[in-house]
């Protein structure tokens, strides 16, 4: 069974030769420590480490679109950016600090645009597929997390109550590019579209769920609709506290959902237990404290559990939460996915 193969076989919550692993980004710094040598050409040294830890996956987003401008300074030296937008921003290096929002008034939401279609492209998907046997997800934005940084959260929260028609109209502007980029990405030989879209933290989501029915969910399902259309599987990732909507995930036709942060209470067994047969479940290695902080036993003792209480039955890919971060040390992340290959072969004896 190859890479794609056996992602597809638990997409579509069967068992296949062995549990699917894999990473949604992999930090350089951490590729050049398990390298062991400088990340010169990005392409060939990523597709080396996911070799090297017999990943099965790798996630692409859109390349090009319009120039970032650099407008000024700090008093501190930190340089300000301005997006095609009108966003303003300061970045430290480690912090974005917003300085403006392009949305802070009526008449910005009913003159609002995306950016034309023309001005990106999927080179990197295409390189991913045609030169590689990953299976290639590649990335697009949903309806929340694509449209609150335009006027910020509380801009977004204020426009709910204040004008939520103009809200909308930004909303149906986000989800008709957000369209356009899934067929190119389809075009480009994307194996799998996932759909980034961050709706809650670790008590829930930011929003009231009935905001979520109105605002958001509808037009993740267009999304998914259409991905469906073009005969390709659909992922939602969302960190945070899912649970609370779950059934709105598995009704917005989703094959599968990643993150599932244990640190965020979400328990993946009772997932599992409740929505097991509806939805593939991907993530929950903790990046919070297992991964960056733990020692490499207790790393293996964690993958050998979720692969014992999670993967029987298959619809599961394992994966951290978010990505392998930077600070996970070499160690530990060759512990994940050695033990997941030694241990999460079909059927499962751990």
């Amino acid at each position: 069974m190859n890479r794609v193969e056996r992602v597809y076989r638990a997409l579509e919550i069967g068992e296949p030769d062995k549990v699917p692993k894999g990473e949604l980004q992999i930090h350089d710094e951490l590729v050049s420590a398990l390298l062991g040598e400088p990340v010169s050409d990005w392409f060939k040294a990523h597709v080396k480490v996911r070799n090297l830890l017999n990943a099965d996956l790798v996630n692409i987003g859109l390349s090009g679109g319009p120039k970032t401008e650099l407008i000024g300074r700090t008093m501190e030296g930190y340089p300000i950016y301005r997006d095609y937008f009108g966003n303003e921003w300061v970045e430290s290096g480690k912090t974005k600090s917003y300085l403006r929002h392009a949305l802070s008034k009526p008449e910005d939401f009913r003159e609002f645009r995306m950016p034309p279609i023309s001005l990106y492209n999927a080179s990197n998907v295409e390189k991913w597929s045609r030169e590689t046997d990953f299976c290639v997800f590649a990335q697009v934005g949903g309806a929340f997390d694509s449209v609150y940084p335009l006027m910020g959260l509380t801009g977004y929260i204020k426009a709910l109550y204040q004008y939520p028609s103009l809200l909308k109209r930004v909303i149906e502007e986000v989800n008709r590019f957000e369209l356009e980029v899934i067929r190119l990405f389809a075009d480009a030989g994307a194996h799998v579209i996932l759909v980034g879209d961050d709706l809650a933290y670790d008590k829930g989501p930011f929003i009231s769920i009935r905001h979520l029915e109105e605002f958001v969910f509808p037009y993740i399902a267009i999304e998914v609709n259409l991905i469906h259309k073009l005969g390709l599987p659909a992922i939602f990732h969302c960190d945070g506290n899912v649970t609370p909507i779950m059934e709105h995930i598995i009704k917005a036709g989703f094959d599968g959902v990643h993150s599932l942060q244990p640190n965020a209470g979400v328990d993946i067994v009772s997932i599992k237990r409740e929505w097991g047969d509806k939805i593939c479940l991907m993530g929950n290695l903790d990046l919070d404290y297992l991964l960056p902080l733990g020692r490499p036993e207790e790393v293996g003792a964690e993958v050998k559990r979720l692969i014992r209480e999670v993967a029987p039955g298959g619809g599961y890919i394992l994966s951290t939460t978010n990505v392998l971060t930077r600070y996970v040390p070499p160690e530990n992340a060759l512990t994940m996915y050695r033990t997941a290959e030694k241990y999460g072969k079909y059927p499962v004896r751990v």
